[in-house]
């Protein structure tokens, strides 16, 4: 009788290229839904990470019958809609000036729109500290010498002064999201204004305004959710005064003066900041999907027209240069001048007797070249590993035919929407909690995932919106060839995609380099970063050395995005 056999069935993968794809997807999915699971589970645990607890509602009580729970959202309130005034009071008239007018120096007025981001967040926030602080502001003081004043007629801790700095910062994005309704306006339902008689404020009022006012108000409910989830302005600022809002909270439940870290409180409050950012964005895509009501721009006789500004030229110019001061050339000066005396003091001629280099040259002395090194690897690895998940998970949902892909596009959406700190939290938690299968706490390697992961973002609009554009025919051919996904996607698509891959990896780069909110909560001693190190010396009272620093990180970021510009159209022009 023959023995029965048995053989193991051969299992073969009718494409192992698109299985490496897909897997990769995975991976990367995997590492963005993992901290916001993880957000919402500390939030029902008590004690610290790793430690056993049963689940508990113990984080709800202690936050929503606080009665200091409900003052810090009143102060966030009123901090987002703050800053949100003081942005459309610049952004909407400059977007009008701008797209509109017949305003000179136009390519000026974009570059100057552009550049303010060469200098980071914390850094205006310290200048506009060391510009209206009570104690040793430098306006405060000019005031009180030239007019005989009893005390300081400015004070910047409060909830005002902390929207004014925040919604200075944030004109730019908001610029940008209405111009581009000024820019496409159809000239002629201006004209029949003034055909009619209408003075040119009129017809601001009457025709331009409600016509970009789906931009207008799709920019404030971006940017309110924005000012909710923000931590540089409201850090600096805002805590020393005793003004916190939920982002300064949640960063200080988990970094107490004295005690232990309350994960569990900070997911309970993060939970919070979660709704209130879902509610945003709900009626942010409400708005969007609304938009096609105002539509006035056809394909029949469409002819853009600049108003003539006439007599209010002057007037124009000036409200422009006025931003532009205070957004970028009044905080950069006082850095610099910040960083040149011994002590901060009011420019005069003898305080030019005291300029001295010294605090540029006592920089290396407080955290040797680490935080320099460790900044230069975060630019080059956190940039590569998001364009590289990136272009991996644009494939799959714009090119593959995976069911359930358009489920990856808002799962590689989803860290935006998750607060940075937040995110940092989250990854905080994990990392202490299996710090023994994966010791990655307390160093390079976590800050560089968490900014891997929270930029993955902004990697796939870009791919996506440069990846529709190039046609199918590209890739058929190549298959038809013989060609694997892998080698379609390495040898075809990617060079096509140089130009935007490019883009992506700097800008990612360049967020990296300013990003400190992230860096702060992942912090210590082996992973400091030049961000962090800034505010590590602004808070121990380093002042001038602090200023220094942040002066050479302003120009290093500049040198960078120049050099990376010539290299890129270099790389660009060979491919």
């Amino acid at each position: 009788m023959r023995a029965l056999t048995w053989r193991a069935p051969e299992i073969r993968l009718r494409n192992p290229g698109l299985w490496a794809i897909g897997s990769m997807s995975l991976v990367a999915s995997f590492f963005i839904i993992l901290p916001v699971l993880t957000i919402i589970l500390s939030s029902f645990r008590v004690g610290l990470p790793g430690e056993f607890s049963p689940l508990t509602l113990a984080n709800y009580r202690e936050a929503f019958f606080d009665p200091f729970t409900w003052q810090v959202l009143v102060n966030t309130l009123f901090f987002a809609l703050g800053t949100v005034v003081v942005i459309l009071f610049f952004a909407v008239p400059s977007a009008w000036l701008i797209q509109r007018t017949d305003i000179p120096l136009k390519k000026l007025w974009l570059t100057l729109l552009a550049l303010g981001i060469v200098i980071p967040t914390f850094l205006k926030a310290i200048a506009w500290i060391l510009l209206l602080s009570p104690q040793i502001g430098i306006v405060n003081r000019l005031l009180i010498d030239a007019f005989g004043l009893s005390g300081p007629p400015f004070n910047i801790y409060n909830i005002w002064g902390m929207s004014f700095v925040q919604g200075v910062i944030l004109t730019p994005p908001a610029f940008f999201m209405i111009a581009a309704a000024y820019k496409s306006m159809d000239p002629s339902l201006e004209e029949a204004s003034y055909a009619s008689g209408a003075s040119g404020l009129v017809t601001f009022i009457r025709i331009n305004f409600p016509l970009s006012l789906p931009a207008i108000i799709a920019a404030t409910l971006y940017l309110f959710i924005t000012a909710i989830e923000v931590f540089e302005v409201p850090g600096l600022i805002g805590a020393p005064a005793r003004i916190f809002v939920f982002s300064t909270l949640i960063y200080y439940a988990t970094h107490p003066e004295v005690g232990l870290p309350k994960y569990g409180l900070a997911g309970g409050y993060g939970m919070i900041v979660l709704v209130l950012a879902l509610l945003g964005s709900y009626f942010y895509y409400r708005v969007i999907r609304q938009s096609h009501k105002y539509e006035v721009v056809t394909g029949k006789g469409y002819r853009p027209k600049l108003v003539e500004l006439g007599r209010l030229r002057g007037l124009a110019i000036l409200f422009l240069l006025i931003y532009f001061t205070l957004e970028i050339f009044l905080p950069f000066l006082t850095l610099v001048w910040a960083s040149l005396v011994p002590y901060i003091q009011v420019p005069s001629a003898e305080a030019f007797t005291k300029v001295t280099l010294a605090n540029y040259l006592k920089v290396p002395d407080y955290a040797g070249l680490r935080p320099f090194l460790n900044t230069a690897l975060l630019m080059l690895i956190a940039p590569t590993i998001s364009m590289v998940f990136s272009l991996i998970l644009s494939w799959v949902v714009i090119r593959s035919k995976v069911k359930g892909r358009y489920v990856l596009d808002g799962v590689a959406f989803l860290p935006h929407a998750v607060p940075s700190i937040l995110f940092a939290v989250a990854l905080s938690y994990l990392a202490l909690a299996y710090r023994e299968f994966f010791p990655v706490y307390g160093t390079l390697t976590i800050i560089v995932l968490a900014n891997s992961i929270k930029y993955i973002s902004f990697g796939t609009r870009t791919v996506n919106g440069a990846l529709i554009q190039i046609h199918h025919d590209l890739e058929e051919a190549a298959e038809v060839s013989g060609a694997s996904k892998v080698k379609v996607l390495s040898s075809i698509i990617t060079p096509l995609l140089g130009s935007a891959l490019l883009n992506g990896w700097l800008w990612i780069s360049l967020l990296a380099f300013r990003e400190v909110t992230m860096a702060l909560t992942l912090s210590s001693p082996k992973n400091v970063m030049l961000s962090t190190l800034v505010w590590n010396l602004w808070s121990a009272g380093y002042v001038p050395e602090a200023a220094a620093l942040g002066v050479m990180m302003v120009f290093v970021l500049g040198g960078f995005l120049v050099l990376a510009r010539k290299l890129g159209e270099k790389v660009i022009g060979g491919l």
